[in-house]
């Protein structure tokens, strides 16, 4: 993928890749800033300050001004908070990029955090907390997530805590701002109709972006376990839904890619391992599937599933067993070819839209000082093999290094009977 990149003098890069023949173009603007920068009384105020982002500035003085304007040129605009970063986007035909920049540049750089809005705002947060906890499968990713990171901010919910929502004044907002969103962290990314002109144009545009120097999340601390941990979160239902894994290695580690085709194989697709095992052959779930995460210094593979109450102890004992057999090399040469062909799929499908190839620059440049580079990215999927998986299941998913959080019809008492399921 060809793209171009300026970096101003003030350390703020941009992006811009030209997409021929796309009829939408989408702006981005990225901040390395998420949750993981927060202390503990600043619990969930970069997720809050993204919703504060749209509720008015100097020349928008309302959410209602700058709602109305976004959506008299049709676009598609929404913003999203992460543990490492915060994303604000807006997609429109080309004819309004001019308009969508205007606007994105202002709330970006001049927001205006009124207490007013604050006060308002609050409200929605807290009903979108309770919104969550009241979905068991997302809510379970969460403990999942405590699990792996104890007494970290990686461990902390991203929307906060109802004592630190409610706390948030606009000097917090304030504050947090300016310290936080600087322009050395900042990625103005464009994909579409970009030509010289337009990235000119960016860089006139974004010039009142703080050049202070860039805040650094606090390193995480892998807990060393010697046996599996479990919790158990009783919310009375008909379903189970189950979060188990263990950590891997960081973005930067070479075994990431492994790792993803390990993933893949055990439950990235219809045909893979675990979907196989415990949906098609048995009807215990209905969704079940094997994912990672990873971050700067830090990674994780996971399995989930929403299981009936009857059949978790038994969908553990598959999970231990499809693990066991990827470590004692039971893995074809077929499921591997399938597994790279759906990472090289999905990254292609990615590049058909104008907002996924603005994310995938961005996010890429927010941890790399070379290029995104397709065919080398590909290559380094293609060149996994079967003995690389082994190790690398061998190295991290050792029984005793297991993470599992449930929630459904459990209690703390049952963590011992779960537990002697992930042993072996």
């Amino acid at each position: 993928m060809d793209y171009k990149t300026r970096t101003l003098t003030n350390g703020l890069t941009i992006l811009g890749a030209p997409i021929k023949d796309s009829p939408t173009t989408t702006l981005l603007v990225l901040v390395k800033v998420g949750s993981r920068y927060e202390s503990l009384s600043q619990r969930g105020i970069s997720h809050f300050l993204e919703h504060m982002m749209f509720k008015g500035t100097r020349k928008r003085p309302n959410a209602q001004a700058i709602a109305t304007e976004l959506d008299s040129i049709g676009a598609s605009y929404n913003a999203f908070t992460g543990h490492e970063y915060t994303g604000y986007w807006i997609k429109v035909r080309n004819k309004q990029v001019p308009q969508a920049l205007d606007i994105i540049a202002d709330i970006f750089q001049n927001s205006q955090f009124n207490q007013k809005d604050i006060n308002v705002e609050r409200g929605a947060i807290m009903e979108e907390l309770k919104m969550y906890q009241d979905m068991p499968m997302r809510s379970i990713r969460h403990t999942f997530q405590e699990l792996m990171y104890p007494d970290s901010p990686l461990g902390r919910n991203i929307i906060g805590t109802p004592e630190t929502i409610q706390s948030f004044t606009q000097s917090d907002f304030q504050d947090y701002f300016h310290t936080k969103y600087v322009s050395s962290n900042t990625i103005v990314a464009v994909a579409g109709d970009v030509t010289t002109g337009l990235m000119d144009r960016i860089e006139h545009t974004f010039t009142s972006v703080r050049d202070t120097p860039a805040p650094s999340p606090e390193n995480v601390q892998e807990h060393i376990i010697t046996e599996p941990q479990v919790v158990c979160v009783n919310k009375p239902s008909e379903q189970t839904h189950l979060v188990y894994g263990f950590h891997i290695g960081n973005l930067y580690d070479q075994s990431s890619y492994t790792t993803s085709i390990a993933s893949m194989v055990l439950g990235g697709y219809m045909s893979s391992r675990l979907f196989r095992e415990i949906r098609e052959k048995r009807g215990y779930a209905y969704y079940v599937g094997c994912s990672q995460r990873t971050f700067s210094d830090s990674g994780y593979m996971v399995i989930s599933a929403g299981v009936k109450n009857s059949k978790v102890e038994d969908s553990l004992k598959i999970i231990r067993k499809q693990l066991r057999e990827m470590q004692q090399y039971h893995i074809t040469e077929q499921e591997i070819q399938i597994a790279k062909e759906q990472v090289k799929a999905r990254m292609a499908m990615g590049f058909e839209s104008s907002d996924e190839v603005a994310e995938t620059i961005a996010a890429h440049a927010l941890w790399h000082t070379s290029p995104f580079n397709v065919d080398a990215e590909i290559q380094s999927y293609d060149s996994v093999t079967k003995v690389d998986i082994q190790k690398a299941m061998i190295q991290f998913a050792q029984p005793e290094r297991g993470n599992l959080a449930v929630i459904g019809s459990w209690k703390m008492t049952d963590q011992e009977r779960l537990k002697r399921h992930l042993r072996t």
